[in-house]
């Protein structure tokens, strides 16, 4: 028979060391959770997108203010928007940040929009605006050339875009792009080229080397598109050889943006040509 002592002695020999078995499995196992909830979360975080669908028949964002998308800390989305064939639709430009200023590719929709933008890259990054891109002569690409013009800040593009943009109104761009395809910007690149007839005639892409991210513009779809969108300029049999050619020259883009909606990464030119090859199209 045991007696009290004995009781005593034994629970401090034997339960004493399973409880802190205990409480160290219990801590983790709290730890594990913590982390899994942790890694949950991230896995789950809704993408940096914009709430407003490219293709969405909602009303224009009040006052049309421009959405902002980090895609590196160099490297910047601004998205406008406009409308087109009574619909509303967001478009895609870029902020390419370096230690000598900034560059943008593709002014935004509207010209209150790019009084945004001018705004926005003074305020919010300090930076003075070396120069502007424009890919090809469409308003969503540079309806706001004016305003850069007004202050005297150059803008490039090929000498197709240039004579396109004067015949209807965009402005004057100096077509430069047709020689001049790569920019030194000190610690950033910029590379344009023209891979041929797609989208409109003359579009061109924009590659930035030290981020390996690929602005597509128009001849690039997003993933979530179901058709080509506007056509009226389109080369449809020409298009998916254009988008092909960009492909081969840029196999190491890490990041693709497209003209309208979300970026992503070498699937969206695949997707382009799966639509351009459906007999859909």
């Amino acid at each position: 028979m045991l007696d009290s002592d004995s009781i005593q002695n034994r629970f401090h020999r034997f339960s004493l060391p399973s409880i802190v078995r205990l409480q160290v499995l219990i801590f983790s196992f709290a730890i594990g959770f913590s982390f899994f909830h942790c890694q949950l979360e991230k896995i789950s975080e809704p993408p940096s997108v914009i709430s407003l669908p490219p293709e969405s028949n909602q009303p224009l964002p009040s006052s049309e203010r421009l959405e902002w998308q980090k895609i590196k800390e160099t490297v910047w989305i601004h998205r406008s928007f406009g409308t087109f064939g009574g619909k509303v639709y967001s478009a895609n430009g870029l902020v390419v940040l370096s230690n000598k200023g900034a560059v943008v590719i593709d002014t935004p929709w509207t010209e209150s929009q790019t009084e945004e933008l001018f705004s926005a890259i003074q305020t919010k990054f300090q930076k003075e605006i070396l120069f502007l891109i424009v890919t090809h002569a469409h308003d969503d690409r540079m309806a706001g050339v004016p305003l850069f013009q007004k202050r005297n800040i150059p803008v490039y593009s090929t000498s197709l875009t240039a004579k396109l943009a004067k015949e209807r109104g965009f402005g004057k761009t100096n077509p430069i792009l047709d020689i001049q395809t790569r920019f030194a910007m000190g610690n950033e690149s910029i590379e344009v080229f023209f891979p041929g007839h797609g989208h409109s005639a003359d579009n061109i892409v924009v590659w930035l080397a030290q981020t390996h991210i690929l602005f597509g513009s128009c001849l690039v779809k997003a993933l979530d598109a179901e058709n080509l969108g506007n056509v009226k300029e389109a080369d449809l049999n020409e298009w998916p050889n254009s988008v092909k050619r960009v492909l081969s020259r840029y196999p190491d883009a890490e990041v693709v943006v497209p003209g309208h909606g979300d970026w992503g990464k070498l699937d969206l030119l695949r997707h382009t040509i799966r639509l351009l090859v459906s007999p859909n199209h």
